[in-house]
């Protein structure tokens, strides 16, 4: 285990988002389905920055887990992004459309939110097992 690579996905994390939900990006749609204007997102809240970073941390450190082994012939980057990205489409999109479709939320809404996590999960099980050494075999 890394924690090294487990601080650098947790950030990675914080710093995808920051970038994906910026105004300018997909930042608008989100807003707009959650209800929220520009103003109140300007607003400081430290509960979301700090809850946010130690479940991104939380996320990071679960993928790290299994970032030891290799697969012969493949980047440890993409091996780490696969290893994200099938719980990510198997587990956590699954949930957040589920979870958007009851509560009644657009459609655009809901797969603008799962995308996110799909992306997030994906890079940071590549940067993470980048940054975490393999195992050395017996």
């Amino acid at each position: 285990m890394s924690y090294v690579a487990i601080l650098a996905g947790a950030f990675l994390v914080m710093l995808l988002g920051w970038i994906y939900f910026h105004p300018k990006v997909l930042g608008q749609i989100w807003m707009q389905g959650a209800g929220l204007t520009e103003a109140e997102m300007k607003k400081f809240n430290p509960l979301a920055i700090i809850g946010g970073l130690l479940m991104a941390g939380v996320l990071s450190y679960a993928i790290s887990r299994y970032a030891t082994h290799v697969e012969p012939g493949m980047s440890q980057f993409i091996h780490g992004m696969y290893h994200g990205v099938m719980p990510a489409i198997l587990y956590v999109a699954p949930v957040l459309i589920s979870k958007g479709l009851f509560e009644r939320k657009s459609i655009v809404w809901i797969l603008v939110g799962a995308f996110y996590w799909v992306l997030a999960i994906s890079l940071v099980g590549g940067v993470v097992y980048t940054l975490t050494p393999p195992a050395v075999a017996k």
